[in-house]
């Protein structure tokens, strides 16, 4: 047979001929491989393999296009990648918004706030201030322990009549009669003859305020110009001078009064 002829080998048994065929096989195929090489064909997924051309396994066929390959890619964008440091030069080791964050060294509602609560003590810049319209404002759920349209008890307006001149509410040495003599019938505007609430230049001017009720117009003394802080809304005080400077504005109107 031509076959024998060409790959001449001899079977002397049954698994000598196997090996032999197994051997042809793989000889055979090499042989095909060889044919479509020089055939000019190459491999058909090299064009739907974006990595075929760089795929060299030495590299990363995609450090081109990680933008993490070499760096952080935040680092510019990052304003603590640079200086996180975890230290003091850090910007971020402390506080990163100090200097932006207007409440890092101090009360950003200290000149803006008029409202700010008062009871903090030193460290609120509202607490002593004289421009708070919220210090001699009525508070919400306030309620009067005297009358500006009734009657007050004469104990209540007494009590109020020996608060009238008392220095010690101060802390410079006045008291209310400093400015309105000791039996409280002088330095009043036009408007005290008028009933409460009523215009009063110093609220409008210093606080903004319209009309004071009567109880206002002792807080605002007692910020200015006696220099002290406000009473309690629910003092016995303010409820006493606020009684006694009702009967000293009625006699100012020339109507009934308790003096």
């Amino acid at each position: 047979m031509k076959f024998k002829k060409r790959f001449p080998f001899s079977c002397t048994s049954k698994t000598a001929c196997t090996l032999a065929g197994a051997l042809l096989a793989i000889s055979m195929g090499g042989v095909a491989l060889q044919s479509v090489a020089a055939s000019g064909e190459t491999n058909p997924c090299a064009g739907g393999n974006p990595c075929a051309v760089m795929q060299t396994c030495g590299a990363n066929p995609c450090a081109e296009k990680n933008p993490c390959a070499g760096a952080n890619p935040c680092a510019e964008k990052n304003p603590c990648a640079i200086k996180q440091k975890c230290g003091a030069c850090s910007p971020c080791g402390t506080n990163p918004c100090a200097e932006k964050n207007p409440c890092a060294g101090a009360n950003p509602c200290a000149g803006k706030n008029p409202c700010a609560a008062s009871g903090c003590g030193a460290c609120n810049p509202c607490e002593a201030s004289s421009k708070n319209p919220c210090a001699v404002k009525r508070p919400d759920g306030y309620s009067p322990r005297y009358s500006e349209s009734e009657g007050n008890a004469e104990a209540l307006i007494a009590q109020g009549k020996d608060l009238f001149q008392d220095t010690s509410l101060s802390t410079n040495g006045m008291s209310c009669s400093s400015c309105h003599g000791a039996d409280g019938n002088q330095g009043y505007q036009a408007t005290f003859g008028q009933a409460y609430p009523h215009q009063v230049a110093m609220g409008q001017n210093m606080y903004g305020m319209e009309q004071v009720h009567a109880d206002e117009m002792v807080q605002i003394c007692m910020l200015t110009p006696m220099a002290a802080d406000t009473l309690a809304w629910d003092s016995d005080e303010l409820a006493a001078l606020s009684a006694y400077v009702v009967e000293l504005q009625r006699r100012e109107a020339g109507e009934s009064h308790s003096l």
